[in-house]
């Protein structure tokens, strides 16, 4: 976020879940009311979605500060400068808990269509259309994505979501598998790292993915994620889709069109995007299979497009990018 300071977003990502002793998080930031637009609240709901904030906490937060400027009966800002509300121009805070910033495939495909000469748009479209198509993984989890975690002989990326490795009550947390589609192949050709020895993605280079570095991983993380965002929603405002478009409505779009239009159950979705099937007794017997989770996937492929990568066994990891 540009309103704040680099020490303050570093500091909000590691010690937000701290409560007592020294690494409490205390952070004093001077912002003014009239700093306080709808971009400066829309690129706070970005930052809190990405640092793994609820969106229920997220309402919460904002509901606090519109009552803030409310000030009772003198609000400090008035008429074109309030920024609550609905509509054009307005922010909405989230209702009853997790907002829904979910896309329509139809809009998602006209991202994916999106010409422009702009590299900083370029690369912020697919970077946006490879998180959906990749089940819909986080910006820190695609930053993580190693040539190693490609599986040749199913053609998919086999990971841990960071959040999952991070959790203790599970010592052997099942690994999200996602087949690699056409676009994600010709996205990877365009920004991947030709030396296919690391990261797939060049935001992490040259920090190795270890304990030790994940405050180092995290800056460089967010430094990357917050140009994309911006340039997502000059995106979004020259398609008129929804202006406060960021890579935390891939996830979302996927589950929302898995779920809603294509009626996958519910284990399986919980299964391809890494979450907890938590009891159900069935989810133990529902192992999908690679042609299986290849066939569901193909179905979110825009139908306008012509693919011109294909995957073929080869090499190193048994799966030429080319």
């Amino acid at each position: 976020m540009e309103y704040l300071p680099k020490y303050c977003i570093e500091e909000c990502i590691n010690k937000k879940h701290k409560t007592k002793g020294k690494d409490v998080l205390n952070v004093i930031a001077d912002i003014k009311f009239d700093d306080i637009t709808v971009k400066f609240l829309s690129d706070c709901e970005d930052f809190w979605s990405e640092t793994g904030i609820e969106y229920a906490t997220i309402g919460i937060y904002m509901r606090t500060l519109r009552a803030i400027i409310n000030n009772g009966e003198d609000p400090y800002l008035t008429g074109n400068r309030y920024p609550f509300g609905e509509g054009k121009n307005k922010y909405s805070i989230p209702k009853g808990g997790r907002k829904s910033i979910a896309l329509d495939i139809e809009d998602i495909w006209k991202i994916e269509d999106f010409e422009t000469d702009n590299q900083g748009l370029i690369l912020a479209r697919d970077i946006f259309v490879f998180m959906f198509y990749c089940n819909g993984l986080n910006f820190g989890d695609l930053c993580r994505l190693q040539y190693k975690d490609i599986d040749g002989a199913s053609q998919e990326i086999v990971f841990h979501r960071k959040k999952t490795r991070d959790t203790k009550k599970k010592k052997n947390p099942e690994p999200i598998c996602a087949p690699i589609l056409p676009p994600m192949v010709e996205i990877i050709n365009r920004h991947g790292n030709k030396e296919q020895d690391g990261y797939i993605f060049p935001f992490l280079n040259g920090i190795e993915r270890i304990d030790k570095n994940e405050r180092t991983i995290k800056d460089a993380i967010q430094l990357a994620l917050n140009p994309i965002n911006n340039s997502l929603k000059v995106i979004a405002a020259q398609l008129g889709i929804d202006r406060n478009l960021s890579t935390a409505y891939t996830r979302n779009s996927y589950v929302t069109y898995l779920t809603s239009e294509m009626y996958i159950s519910e284990i399986f979705v919980k299964q391809m995007v890494g979450h907890s099937t938590g009891k159900n007794v069935t989810a133990g017997y529902n192992n999908p299979s690679p042609k299986k989770r290849r066939e569901v996937n193909s179905k979110l492929l825009n139908p306008n497009k012509k693919y011109i990568t294909r995957l073929l066994a080869t090499s190193k990891y048994s799966c030429t990018l080319q």
